[in-house]
Formats: C-alpha cells, structure tokens, sequence
C-alpha cells in the first residue's frame, strides 16, 4: 500500500441537501490503491458521502482534498474530469441504447479518440459478456449483466478512483458473485475503489478496509482484519457514537 499524504482526504466535513446536514463531520483518508468499504444501517450516510465526494450536494463546512488539490464544491462533471468515477445505487445506463452505444457515451468526456477506442476494444477484452451482447439494448440485459455494464463504463472513463453504491442491489446470488469477482479485480489492478454496499459479508471479503457510519460520522475505520461480523453488529446497533479505531 501507497505511503506518504492521503490520495482522498476528508477533514471535519459537515455536508448535505440545501442546509441539512447529513454528514456530520467526517473523517476520512485513502491512500492510492486501497480498497475501503463504507458499512452502516440504513440512514447513515453512506450514500450520501459518495454523491458529496461526486459534487452533488451541498458542502457545508470541512474540507475535501484529492491528490492534493480542493474537491469541495467542483461540479460532477469537473470531478469526472480528475479522474473519479462514479456508480450510484441502482442502474444508470441508458435502456434503450445499446451496450455498444452506451459504451461509446461512457467515453463522452474525453478527447483523446484514439485512446478511447483503444479503451473500448480493451473493455470488450475484460468483459466477454458485453463483446457477446455489444449490439443488445441494455434493457434486456439481467440485472448482473447490467451491473457489469456500469462498471465497464466507469472503465472507459479512467478512473483513479472508482465510488460505487450498492452494486449486488436486486441481484441473484449468481449475478452478485459475478460483480463482486470484476470488483476483486480491479482491486487486483490497483484502482482506489470505495465501495458502499449492504451485503456486509460479500464487502468485507473484497475489501482490506472496513468504515462504519452511523448517523452521519465514521464510528470505525481500520483494516479488515480488525473487525468480525459481531463488532459490526454491534456497531449497528449501538446507540451512541462508539470511538474511531485505528
């Protein structure tokens, strides 16, 4: 693991919808090529910390820093730009446009033509499934299949650091082994990735870091190996903020 000043560095950040805050002064660093996963019950902020790290929110005091430069309040498409990714809970492809289609507007942003169609030949490497499905409209795709579309898109879009929430939501047993296998290897390939997910047991096998929210803060941050399912539990379910362990 990278050494030196955090790659993504959260400080006292305080962030939410108009002047509600639903963070409520978040700590947090990653280093580069880390995989961290965000765990917490329902409510507790773990989606919206990766839509404010995505500029969709409203900071409200605190800082953001990514690779040393100021994060908060950039617009989505600046922050796409530096070089983050984002999958948010849910599909967000285009249903009725093709896999082909879909891949070709992942890459929209981006300039370097010949680099991306390079990209996009290497994508259809990576996944067989959307080389063998390319010309298929990506409604009828399963829900796994659909899922590996997302993150083949955020490929095309060269992310340093990839945020996704919730893949394995609505997903067969099958299709979440599927999505989880593709996030193990591109922690493998050395992409920063932080990972919001509910199936707790799937992200702390992926995963070498575990972060828990409740209502708003970090109550634990420490590697995966620190942590069992019944401290989890039990971070879940405490009522009062429990201290950040190292």
């Amino acid at each position: 693991m990278a050494t030196g000043a955090p790659f993504l560095e959260l400080r006292a950040l305080h962030a939410g919808y108009g002047r509600t805050a639903v963070l409520n002064g978040v700590d947090l660093g990653l280093e580069r090529g880390e995989f961290a996963c965000l765990l917490g019950p329902n409510g507790a902020g773990k989606s919206t910390l990766l839509r404010t790290l995505f500029g969709m929110t409203t900071v409200l005091s605190g800082s953001m820093r990514y690779q040393g430069s100021d994060l908060a309040r950039q617009k989505p498409g600046e922050i796409l730009r530096r070089g983050i990714s984002y999958v948010p809970q849910g599909r967000c492809n285009f249903p009725l446009m093709t896999v082909e289609e879909n891949l070709d507007l992942a890459a929209y942003h981006r300039r370097d033509k010949d680099a991306v169609a390079a990209d996009t030949s290497a994508a259809y490497e990576r996944f067989p499934l959307l080389k063998e499905h390319r010309q298929r409209l990506a409604s009828h795709l399963s829900g796994g299949q659909q899922q590996i579309l997302e993150l083949a898109m955020a490929f095309l879009r060269r992310p340093s650091l990839l945020l996704i929430d919730e893949p394995s939501m609505g997903l067969a047993p099958q299709a979440i082994a599927l999505v989880f296998d593709e996030l193990a290897r591109l922690r493998r390939d050395g992409l920063t990735i932080l990972l919001v997910e509910q199936n707790t047991a799937k992200a702390m096998e992926v995963s070498e870091r575990v972060v828990v929210m409740r209502l708003g803060r970090i109550v634990w941050d420490g590697p995966r190996a620190n942590i069992d399912h019944k401290r989890l539990g039990e971070l879940f379910l405490a009522k009062k903020t429990a201290e950040s362990a190292a």
